[in-house]
């Protein structure tokens, strides 16, 4: 039995006969009907039961195919990590994270713990794409972006440490009916105009549902954004945004939620492989989201 052998035995299970797997793997059906019996002989008794519309599997045939989808997909990690890490060479250490995160911190970090070490930087759009780069190790360490309502997947080779969770503050511009309080109800926003972030994480869907919550639809008028043109369009057009720790945003009064209904995780993120460095890295981290927000209350227990 080779691994080649187990790839025959799922295509033929997947395709639900041999006629059409023998199209699938482009050999002759008889070639695939004397393939599939000799891998019976091998592992003990007939995977499948022949039918005239095709076949169907076995007991043995569901307990061979289950095992080998997990050995087929183990194998196929091996090699991607394995050509990976084999092409890497002096590459040095590769960081990630999604739009709309604080890598430029992890950068920092990074480059302060290790100046002499050559850095690479890759934005996703998404958590689910940063993850599956870590997970085959393209990327050694990075943030992701959680929200309350759109929890991610975190593959198995993938180790993860939460670092802080941030408060959304809203923006409003200087003179808006709001700008004297020193924080708001989400339920005193209802008929505002929103500006909405480019985010693919939870985002939008976490803002409806909280507004939905307390009795209200967000009249979403400008979509898309990263945070120096939201707070442009905050100042040009009255709408209101959210925004967390760390932009310099002139003209823009960042506003608290009462009952902080509106909140991210942001968490590390690293391939098990590359885990030299997450202890300091994530030291480093809570240092520098304390000295970037000192005392402004934005942010929650990790």
């Amino acid at each position: 039995m080779e691994l080649r052998h187990l790839h025959v035995v799922l295509t033929v299970a997947r395709a639900g006969s041999i006629s059409r797997a023998a199209s699938q793997l482009k050999i002759a059906q008889a070639g695939l009907t004397a393939q599939v019996r000799r891998i019976e002989a091998c592992l003990g008794g007939p995977l499948f039961l022949r039918r005239n519309d095709g076949v169907e599997l076995t007991e043995l045939g569901r307990h061979v195919v289950l095992r080998s989808q997990d050995l087929v997909e183990r194998f196929d990690d091996l090699l991607v990590t394995s050509h990976k890490l084999a092409g890497r060479g002096d590459s040095g250490i590769r960081l990630g994270g999604v739009a709309g995160a604080p890598t430029a911190l992890l950068v920092g970090v990074v480059r302060e713990m290790l100046p002499s070490l050559p850095q690479t930087t890759h934005i996703e759009r998404g958590g689910d794409a940063v993850l599956e780069l870590v997970r085959t190790g393209e990327l050694d360490l990075a943030l992701v972006v959680e929200f309350p309502r759109s929890p991610l997947r975190f593959p198995k080779a993938v180790g993860l440490r939460g670092v802080v969770t941030e408060r959304m503050l809203i923006g409003v511009p200087v003179g808006h009916r709001l700008s004297g309080r020193s924080e708001v109800l989400l339920s005193e926003l209802a008929g505002e105009e929103w500006v909405v972030p480019d985010e693919n994480h939870g985002g939008r869907l976490n803002l409806d549902l909280a507004c939905e919550a307390v009795g209200f639809t967000p009249r979403c008028a400008h979509f898309g954004v990263d945070p120096v043109v939201a707070a442009d369009l905050v100042r040009s057009t009255g709408a209101v945004a959210g925004f967390f720790s760390g932009h310099d945003l002139p003209g823009v009064l960042l506003k608290p939620l009462i009952g902080n209904p509106l909140h991210r995780r942001i968490t590390l993120v690293w391939n098990t492989d590359a885990a030299e460095h997450v202890d300091d890295v994530h030291a480093g981290l809570l240092r520098a989201y304390h000295e970037r927000t000192p005392h402004s209350g934005r942010l929650l227990a990790s």
